[in-house]
């Protein structure tokens, strides 16, 4: 008998101290919470993700491009989403959302929930290799990249084995190649000579190695992978990208630039370099004075732009070679120098080619006055500031 009482007394004590014990851990708890509340320096609990896209495809989307320069969404990494997410941004892929075609891409139109619209750029490889290396290559490249004229990558897809996403950004405006010789609105002079500096700025940025960054060769700059909108010009397509040593100098059996813009010494040699993307804008500089393709403008249609229209440049100036369509809207002097600045790009030899950085500012002291009037004055007090001769 005093053997249970014992256990009984013992018992009941074990009771009483975890009960003890609860109460002591729910007061510290609540303590610590109301102090919390009233703490303005307390770090708050984060909500919960939430998902960027919307996984209903719209067929109307609004015609602002997807994200502004130094809004949030331009900021945030992009996100990782699942094959399946693809197939629900995308409407299962649905062929009436689909807004471009490339040799092994598609480009559908999505929105987000917000109701900015995106670009999905869906990569199908069925075992390439070469493909599948593309896709890569160019969604390390843009994971990597944050320049305000390079479009964004928003979020993308890999894990699936036989294709990957690129969830773009979407401009609005089409493609300078749309603009320069389709039917949609004709571009001015001014918007032209931006549209330029813009794209010299993206190229000197991928070339660029003050920072201890890899070099980037873009390896096919044209009109066609330049993006529009109402904020200026986007570089876009990084699939024959090529960086570090590779991108100084390297030879490749890779297919390296468009018609019309390739570079004749890496077609001759096998060699890509930087100096093949100032080659191509080169090219790019060209077509924007005349108005006239990069390929096949001659009466037969297969002469290029270049051989039709640069031995002209050097001996006889630019006269009558600016796009008719502007009529008298242009500056003589400023198509005259950037005339000149193509001349230099698209020398023979790479090594007599300046760099894109040179070119860039060359664009920017030359335009000075039609980037002005393009509504992009800070351009003008740049090249002040760097001194531009």
């Amino acid at each position: 008998m005093d053997v249970a009482m014992a256990l009984a007394i013992l018992f009941f004590c074990f009771l009483l101290l975890s009960s003890a014990a609860i109460v002591f851990l729910l007061i510290s708890h609540c303590l610590a919470a109301f102090c919390r509340s009233h703490d303005p320096e307390a770090p708050s609990v984060p909500p919960p993700p939430q998902p960027i896209y919307e996984l209903t495809l719209s067929s109307e989307v609004p015609a602002a491009a997807c994200k502004e320069p130094g809004s949030k969404k331009e900021a945030l990494a992009p996100w990782r989403m699942t094959w399946r997410e693809v197939e629900a941004l995308t409407g299962g892929f649905d062929e009436a959302a689909v807004v471009g075609r490339g040799g092994s891409s598609i480009v559908y139109l999505a929105r987000l929930r917000d109701g900015s619209p995106v670009a999905v750029k869906v990569h199908r490889w069925c075992g390439g290799e070469r493909r599948l290396r593309a896709f890569r290559q160019e969604l390390d490249l843009l994971r990597r990249l944050r320049h305000p004229h390079i479009v964004a990558l928003l979020a993308y897809s890999d894990d699936h084995e036989e294709g990957g996403a690129l969830v773009l950004e979407y401009l609005a405006g089409g493609t300078l190649a749309d603009r320069l010789h389709g039917a949609t609105a004709l571009l001015s002079w001014p918007q032209r000579m931006r549209i330029l500096y813009d794209v010299a700025g993206a190229l000197e940025h991928l070339h660029d190695t003050s920072s201890g960054a890899l070099p980037v060769v873009h390896g096919d700059v044209s009109a066609s992978n330049v993006l529009l909108d109402g904020l200026g010009a986007r570089l876009c397509d990084l699939g024959s990208a090529c960086e570090g040593f590779s991108a100084a100098v390297a030879p490749t059996r890779a297919a390296v630039g468009s018609p019309g813009y390739a570079d004749p010494f890496f077609l001759r040699t096998g060699i890509v370099s930087n100096k093949s993307d100032v080659y191509s804008f080169g090219v790019l500089l060209l077509e924007a004075i005349t108005g006239l393709p990069a390929a096949g403008s001659g009466s037969d249609g297969t002469e290029n732009l270049t051989a039709r229209v640069l031995p002209r440049l050097r001996t006889q100036g630019v006269g009558g070679l600016v796009d008719s369509r502007l009529g008298e809207g242009y500056d003589e002097e400023e198509a005259g120098d950037v005339a000149r600045i193509a001349v230099d790009c698209l020398a023979a030899q790479p090594g007599l080619r300046p760099t894109m950085a040179q070119v860039r500012a060359a664009v920017a002291e030359k335009v000075a006055r039609s980037i002005a009037k393009a509504g992009y004055g800070h351009h003008v007090q740049l090249s002040k500031l760097l001194e531009l001769t």
